[in-house]
């Protein structure tokens, strides 16, 4: 399998998203697959780390900015502006990723970006057979087969629901956070926590442009907070380094870790965390760790506010107005009623550690079929349907090429779903729909069509898509089955003949078929 993930990090940016995509990145190649990043050289760039950890990477160049205003961004979802993340227009990082790559194609594209949406996505579509994207603003459409929002909502399952398709699979929640192995192993051999703090890990990401953790750092240099120790985490990026490690030295039981490998290590050592309230966020709730959490982007509002309100975290404030003096009244609050610590500690069940595993098994394998639910469809499942009537590959195995439109199908859709001649059995998963089969009875028997979902091709999906379907349509009837298949389709032919169908009929004629009847 080979992968390509488009990605970024800057002194703008950060490096949350690079990090990320490298525990996923890391993850798929220990599994065999042929990893490739897509970046630009943009200041505070983290091409020389993917180096480091043994990546190839397609560097993009500088470009003139030229706004194109192709963006879909909803200004209403996020008052921050993302278009100016890239560097340059949509169409010249579009075109800038195709020249780099030149005639390579691949299984995945994964883009984790929020200077990206479908525009671009479309482009990229030629050198890809899938396309995964990674977001959590929900502010933008997207053209993919697989969308990943690792962070928390209550509403969750209805965030993308104008943004995308009903047929992409969606990874939603804290479930699928990419989080390192080390957390999962670190997670078995957790130290019980008594809520008592005498221990503090301090981490702001990769940049932290704004030196909030000087800022924490201050803090804790008031005499009533002296006694703690203190782990400070920053990245190699941190424009901040001179001054921090001044800090540091001049604070009694404080350490300086930069851009370190054991991150999960020193997290389950510390009794209380402060930091930003990005990815590293799931990281904390992954080891039980208490934090007092400072938003430091737009997109963190929401989901730490969430967290707030069920006791799992301790916001106290964006990177822009908190204080010295906000910190140190947390930190000491924290200290004097430390026995709700333990009382408020977050929930080991809302991020095991093992979201990677889960994201890498859906990239490689899509989902197993005994995950799967099956029922009938209904008229809440006709643009679904429609969807997958107008897929290019659907429509290039139908007998009838041309796209279907909407109100012709919204009729046809109808007539089917209350037609006593007709079972429309849909296939679902926790990750969404998979496929369909279509059951048209006449006299003494049934004829059989089916589709796979894009999201779900590649997997050799179909054959146990077509006999658990069959298993319900027949425990609803007893009728002889038949299916009318082009020659050309072979993957089709060879799923009804694994299914024991027999060829009892070939026309060898323009509009050719095979005709298969149940045995």
């Amino acid at each position: 399998m080979k992968v390509l993930f488009r990605t970024d990090a800057s002194l703008q940016i950060g490096s949350g998203h690079i990090m990320r995509c490298l525990t996923l990145a890391e993850s798929l190649r220990q599994i065999g697959a042929e990893v490739m990043f897509a970046c630009r050289r943009l200041p505070g760039n983290l091409v020389g780390l993917l180096f480091e950890k043994g990546f190839e990477v397609y560097q993009l160049p500088m470009e003139n900015f030229e706004p194109q205003g192709h963006c879909t961004a909803k200004p209403r979802v996020t008052v921050e502006d993302y278009s100016d993340w890239l560097g340059c227009s949509q169409d010249q990082d579009a075109q800038a990723t195709l020249k780099a790559i030149g005639k390579a194609q691949f299984d995945w594209l994964i883009v984790d970006h929020y200077g990206l949406d479908e525009y671009w996505e479309r482009q990229l579509r030629p050198i890809t057979k899938k396309l995964m994207v990674i977001d959590d603003l929900a502010n933008r459409a997207h053209d993919c087969e697989l969308l990943l929002d690792q962070n928390y909502f209550v509403n969750a399952t209805s965030r993308y629901d104008e943004l995308i398709p009903p047929s992409p699979s969606r990874l939603l929640g804290p479930k699928y956070a990419l989080l390192r192995p080390e957390f999962a192993e670190a997670q078995k051999q957790l130290r019980p926590r008594t809520g008592k703090v005498q221990r503090i890990f301090v981490f702001f990401g990769g940049t932290d442009t704004d030196n909030l953790t000087g800022l924490t750092l201050e803090s804790l240099s008031d005499p009533t907070l002296e006694h703690l120790e203190v782990d400070v985490v920053i990245g190699i990026n941190n424009p901040h380094k001179d001054k921090i490690t001044a800090q540091v030295a001049q604070r009694p039981r404080t350490k300086l870790h930069v851009q370190i490998a054991n991150i999960a290590s020193l997290m389950a050592q510390a009794d209380l965390a402060i930091g930003a309230g990005g990815s590293t966020t799931w990281e904390r709730l992954s080891l039980q760790l208490p934090s007092i959490t400072v938003t430091i982007a737009e997109n963190q509002h929401s989901f730490t506010e969430e967290l707030h309100e069920q006791g799992l975290i301790e916001r106290i404030g964006d990177g822009h107005s908190v204080t010295v003096e906000n910190l140190r009244q947390a930190l000491q609050g924290y200290l004097c009623s430390y026995s709700n610590l333990s009382e408020g500690s977050p929930q080991p069940e809302l991020v095991d550690g093992k979201g990677t595993a889960r994201v890498t098994y859906c990239l490689c394998k899509g989902i197993s079929p005994k995950d799967w639910l099956i029922r009938q469809a209904t008229m809440a499942d006709c643009a679904l349907y429609w969807h997958w009537a107008n897929d290019p590959v659907v429509r290039q195995q139908a007998f009838s090429k041309e796209q279907i439109q909407w109100e012709d199908h919204v009729s046809w859709f109808e007539e089917k779903v209350h037609d006593e001649k007709t079972m429309l059995v849909l296939v679902v998963s926790q990750l969404g729909p998979v496929g369909q089969v279509r059951f048209e009875y006449f006299q003494q028997q049934a004829k059989i069509s089916y589709s796979i979902g894009r999201a779900m091709r590649g997997f050799g999906l179909a054959k146990h898509l077509m006999k658990q379907a069959i298993a319900f349509f027949q425990s609803h009837h007893s009728l002889g089955l038949y299916a009318e298949v082009k020659p050309t389709n072979l993957k089709s032919v060879k799923v009804f003949e694994e299914l024991n169908f027999e060829d009892v009929f070939t026309r060898m004629m323009e509009g050719t078929f095979v005709f298969f009847d149940y045995l």
